[in-house]
């Protein structure tokens, strides 16, 4: 587990604004961040957050809601919905990332965090660092790519920090976990196994965002992950869920490790190593409280 630091409110920083705390990733970092540490969370769904608005349609009350905090994070967002019977519109990624920037401006706040995503690496082989060069393949993936330098280029024309964050696949916010069901199939790659992501839970993902928001100088561009990549089925088997597999198509990315040895420089520590047992049972500690809260 990585630790949060003994930071508190009362310090000079001010609380941090969570833009998009009603999705699964708001509502993990909602939950797991350090109790007393300043974090004010916005949905525009009714009981999910502090504050109820929609960033993109009042964009007066999202300047007032970055004022006096000490970094804007961004977890909004549309993500893949294999039920969807519409078409996605991926392009609310950059208009809510671009609003972000601009209010934070606006606002005097001193630092932004955007939620990107591995996806943007596409299929590529090896570890994926922060100057592998972008080569994403799905919608989504480009969508977050031009997300990132869209925001950044409003971020470098108004002189405000902006900082995209990579994240690895995170356990019970992804198709896995999160996407499971009882008839539940997986790729089987030529050399037998299933595909292999770089993983970090709920918890680890707080923990790392709010240590972020502390400190004055962070990468533009940072991979979050636990160090290695984990197997789809130990994954399932360490959770107990069935599976069974499927023959692998051509499109199917067979691995997806990012490397993290930037974000331990941040940290000032070695990241640790992804844990299946680790990753589900921080899994089943988010998961418990929103089936009681249904």
């Amino acid at each position: 587990m990585i630790g949060s630091g003994g930071a508190t409110i009362t310090d000079r920083h001010g609380p941090v604004l969570l833009l998009g705390a009603g999705g699964r990733l708001g509502r993990m970092c909602c939950q797991y961040w350090p109790a007393g540490h300043g974090l004010i969370g916005q949905s525009r769904q009714i009981g999910m957050g502090d504050l109820r608005f929609d960033p993109l349609r009042d964009r007066n009350a999202l300047i007032v809601a970055a004022r006096g905090k000490r970094a804007v994070v961004c977890l909004a967002g549309v993500v893949p919905n294999g039920l969807a019977t519409a078409p996605v519109d991926f392009g609310v990624n950059s208009d809510l990332a671009c609003a972000a920037v601009q209010a934070a401006k606006a606002a005097g706040c001193p630092r932004v965090f955007l939620a990107s995503s591995a996806a943007i690496y596409g299929k590529q082989a090896g570890a994926l660092g922060e100057t592998t060069r972008p080569c994403p393949i799905s919608a989504y993936g480009r969508s977050k790519l031009r997300m990132e330098e869209e925001a950044h280029a409003i971020g470098i024309a108004l002189d405000q920090p902006v900082t995209s964050l990579r994240i690895g696949n995170v356990a019970g916010a992804d198709a896995i976990l999160g996407g499971w069901h009882p008839a539940m199939q997986l790729d089987q790659l030529p050399d037998g196994t299933t595909p292999r992501r770089s993983y970090i839970g709920g918890a680890d993902l707080a923990a790392i965002i709010y240590r972020l928001t502390l400190m004055p100088h962070v990468p533009p561009v940072l991979n979050v992950a636990l160090r290695g990549a984990i197997e789809a089925g130990t994954l399932l088997n360490a959770a107990g869920l069935s599976w069974t597999y499927r023959d692998a198509g051509d499109g199917v990315i067979p691995d997806v490790t990012l490397n993290v040895d930037v974000l331990g420089q941040v940290l000032g520590a070695r990241v640790p190593r992804a844990s299946p047992d680790d990753l589900v049972a921080e899994w089943r500690g988010w998961e418990k409280p929103q089936a009681r809260a249904i």
